[in-house]
């Protein structure tokens, strides 16, 4: 009883978004491809003015998608709380003369007084990656893998990951070296019981690593089979993160939820 009570008080003490807002975020690679941002403008550039509610940016080249002004404006976004407020402020994107490679949303609704249909807004980094920097030439920041274990890649020059965006529309061959290689498409099916399967589209061979919401290790295994059965059920309610590790070290990370 007593268990039961002290359950009670801290589910009220403890707010809900304290629970919710631990993420781990997913690559740019992974993020250029989500349903969130996969018809979303990316390219690289310059910032070159800062204001108190946005930036102004200049493109130097469009990776995807099109856009014919050479200088565009991207606005603040709207802050939102997640274990304190997290600030949208287009201006902690970087300093003036700083490179981005950077997914950009275009503003066809208003959703805040001081954007304008037509520019652009700065993209949500809950749970996503959506810019990288570029220093003398090198393209740094969470390219693919995850926060706990991203993938390093000595061959990431620019140079290279425009090459990529030019013969794919993604990065895979900067990550992978390899121009004639797409990620491997999979999906998640719900099964009874928090027992979940996972769909892959070919058997190659894998370590499968689960990870909790605190990037706490709780299973790992190799597989080879191209359908992966997950149970939860003796696992704790909350968020658990897959990862897949290929041998050629590309890695795949797909998130579940416990109810």
């Amino acid at each position: 009883m007593k268990k039961i009570l002290l359950l009670i008080v801290l589910s009220i003490l403890i707010p809900d978004k304290l629970l919710a807002c631990n993420w781990v975020s997913s690559s740019f690679c992974s993020t250029s491809q989500s349903s969130l941002f996969q018809n979303d403008l990316i390219v690289y550039g310059k910032i070159i003015a800062i204001d108190n509610d946005g930036i102004d940016f200049e493109i130097i080249d469009v990776l995807r998608g099109q856009e014919n002004k050479t200088i565009i404006r991207i606005w603040d976004g709207v802050d939102f709380e997640c274990n304190g407020t997290f600030s949208m402020a287009a201006a902690e994107l970087g300093t003036i003369n700083n490179h981005l490679i950077i997914i950009l949303p275009k503003i066809a609704e208003k959703k805040s007084s001081w954007e304008v249909i037509g520019d652009y807004r700065r993209p949500d980094f809950f749970e996503y990656t959506p810019n990288l920097r570029v220093e003398n030439e090198i393209v740094y920041g969470l390219i693919s893998g995850i926060e706990t274990y991203p993938y390093v890649e000595e061959q990431a020059t620019y140079e290279n990951f425009k090459n990529s965006w030019n013969s794919n529309n993604d990065c895979s061959s900067v990550v992978l070296k390899n121009e004639n290689y797409k990620f491997e498409q999979f999906k998640v099916l719900s099964l009874s019981n928090n027992k979940f399967k996972i769909v892959l589209s070919n058997s190659s061979k894998k370590q499968l690593n689960i990870y909790n919401v605190f990037g706490l290790k709780v299973k790992s295994e190799f597989q080879v089979n191209n359908e992966i059965e997950i149970d939860l059920s003796n696992y704790s309610t909350g968020v658990y993160f897959i990862n897949l590790v290929y041998e050629n070290n590309e890695i795949k990370t797909i998130k579940l939820i416990k109810k």
